[in-house]
């Protein structure tokens, strides 16, 4: 299926508007060697670790079925999700692009990926070796659009010495909510005027899931694909509780001493330099502890859930992802590429430990690993998120293909919400009264659409 005349229009105007990108050259071709071109977003180590899991590809001297070798140019792409839009629009895409998850949603609505499900029946490929998560997260509408590079769960991160400076177990983590807060209580310090000089827990902190807070108490954000629920009961109790939360606190006051936090790549880190004892964090967490404060004494567990899990912690699972755009020269060659990286080998030398063959020092998505491979990563905790990933109750990111738009709302809500100018229940109706009809709109221009595309390919 093509782009939708009107998807192309809006890319148009787009780039008429002023957005630029490098028209990137189609790689040179040499006899007995193609050669494919794959957009990434990473910079720094994470961009080093893809790189050299590339390079490991190219040495394997892989053939195609005409008998030449695969050769991949890996490229790092600002802006990846539009430039590869712009690029399928085009007809010049690479031939992979490396995506967030969420990103792929909306992709596959506007026909710009090729689905994978042909490849996995022809070459036999095992889909049942991921964790259920991370799998799900790659289908969408009954198809599999993308395989993942590196995936993640989050959990909660504690401060040891700050916890036994309160009088506090550093080994045990708060096991509920209501310990939560007491634990968040004995570690907060004001100084003589009152001022906050150390939070014992920040629920804004540091904001990249306000939207997920739901999950911990067993809400939900959608119903289906065609159904929002920003209103779920316990959404609505969740985002209480954090009204409370900030309301104990000081909602500007808290507001005002997040405004100091350094940046997260930094020494400066609310977290690694004790400005809030404990933060919900990812997997990624340890790289950047080593980096600016490999002497930090610290823990991490399950974050508490406020209801009865069955033993099935409470996370939010993310991870990259790996595609083959719509139009790509070389699909067959691109295959390849992605077969290797999520195989075994390629994803624990891509996933080990930063130091440990060079990798991004997160968790592989599939349910068994090497023996060894774990105890010989650089993560001091990585069971956790592994086992994280592995529970029933391990949540994603809503399948919708206005999810940004969605979060967006949500965020703005919640720092509404926050703030005190609306109650929580008023936020979440906001966003259910804004995004419901907007859902059922594009519903609607995407069914019409298709049925479009059909009538014009009969």
């Amino acid at each position: 299926m093509r782009i939708p005349y009107v998807v192309l229009t809006s890319l148009v105007l787009l780039f008429t508007c002023g957005f630029f990108f490098d028209r990137v050259p189609a790689p040179a071709q040499h006899p007995g060697t193609v050669k494919i071109v794959y957009w990434e977003k990473w910079t720094g180590f994470e961009g080093e670790a893809m790189q050299r899991t590339i390079s490991l590809f190219n040495s394997k001297q892989i053939k195609n079925t005409k008998g030449e070798t695969i050769h991949c140019d890996y490229l790092t792409m600002t802006q990846v999700d539009r430039k590869s839009l712009l690029a399928i629009a085009g007809g010049n895409p690479p031939d992979l692009a490396g995506f967030w998850s969420n990103n792929t949603y909306s992709l596959a609505d506007m026909g710009a990926l090729t689905p994978l499900d042909e490849y996995f029946k022809r070459d036999h490929f095992d889909t049942e070796k991921y964790i259920d998560v991370y799998l799900q997260s790659c289908q969408y509408r009954s198809k599999t659009w993308c395989l993942p590079t590196t995936p993640a769960t989050v959990a909660l991160h504690w401060n040891k010495d700050l916890f036994r400076a309160a009088g506090l177990n550093p080994e045990r983590p708060p096991q509920t909510m209501d310990e939560l807060l007491e634990y968040a209580e004995k570690l907060t310090k004001r100084d003589e005027k009152g001022n906050i000089v150390q939070m014992g827990f920040l629920p804004t902190e540091p904001g990249w899931w306000n939207w997920g807070w739901g999950f911990f108490w067993g809400g939900r954000l959608c119903e289906g694909l065609d159904k929002i629920t920003a209103t779920d009961p316990k959404n609505v109790e969740a985002w209480n509780w954090m009204s409370r939360f900030a309301e104990k606190y000081g909602r500007k006051e808290t507001y005002s001493y997040r405004q100091g936090f350094g940046s997260f790549d930094s020494p400066q880190n609310a977290f690694l330099n004790g400005k809030v004892a404990m933060v919900i964090q990812g997997v990624w967490m340890a790289n950047f502890i080593r980096f600016h404060n490999p002497h930090l004494n610290w823990g991490c567990g399950p974050c508490p859930a406020a209801f009865e899990t069955g033993g099935q912690p409470v996370t939010i699972a993310e991870m990259d992802v790996i595609t083959i755009p719509r139009g790509a020269k070389h699909p067959e060659e691109a295959w390849e590429v992605m077969k290797f990286i999520n195989s075994t080998e390629g994803m624990e030398f891509l996933c080990g430990g930063v130091g440990n063959r060079g990798g991004q020092g997160k968790l592989t998505p599939f349910k068994t690993t090497t023996p060894g491979w774990i105890d010989a990563h650089l993560h001091p905790h990585l069971q956790v998120f592994i086992d994280l990933a592995k529970s029933k109750n391990a949540m994603s990111c809503p399948k919708l293909p206005m999810w940004d738009e969605y979060k967006a709302e949500l965020q703005s809500a919640f720092d509404s919400m926050w703030l005190g100018t609306v109650t929580p229940e008023q936020a979440l109706q906001n966003v259910q009264n804004r995004m419901q009809p907007k859902l059922t709109q594009l519903l609607k221009s995407t069914a019409d659409a298709k049925a479009l595309e059909a009538e014009r390919t009969k």
